[in-house]
């Protein structure tokens, strides 16, 4: 009997294992330039710009959740400046770039679930005095509290 119990829960454990190394991804950027100007796009698809920087720079975006990234390098002097980009995942690179003047270095990072996005909680109050946490794609109301 315990065999069959344990060969029964051998399949979830595995499922919550992946789902939390999905959870912890760490994505970012790294660059280096002996003098060059920096724009990136954040988790939350606002612009930065870094100019003026020199050397190796780097930024991480821990447990983010990104659909494009993106980041451009241009060289302030002449064209003989090399300048490399790179999108990472868990400090390893997914994309990298290099060149003289300027790079822009792009990924789209595919969705691990369902096609719709979860976007908000339903809220509505329960018979019991507190909200509903159901989870609902686009806003609104959950099934239930329609």
């Amino acid at each position: 009997m315990k065999k069959y119990l344990l060969l029964f829960l051998i399949p979830f454990l595995s499922i919550a294992c992946k789902k939390a190394e999905s959870e912890d991804n760490t994505y970012g950027y790294e660059t280096e330039c002996d003098q060059c100007d920096i724009n990136y796009v954040d988790d939350l698809g606002t612009t930065f710009y870094v100019n003026g920087h020199k050397g190796a720079w780097k930024k991480d975006f821990p447990r983010s959740v990104f659909t494009e990234m993106r980041v451009t390098v241009t060289a302030r002097q002449s064209s003989s400046n090399t300048v490399s980009a790179h999108i990472t995942k868990n400090g390893r690179r997914l994309v990298s770039q290099s060149g003289n003047s300027s790079i822009t270095v792009r990924h789209t990072v595919k969705s691990s679930g369902s096609s719709k996005p979860v976007s908000s909680i339903c809220g509505a109050p329960t018979q019991k005095g507190g909200s509903c946490q159901r989870k609902v794609s686009g806003g609104g109301r959950c099934w239930q509290h329609k």
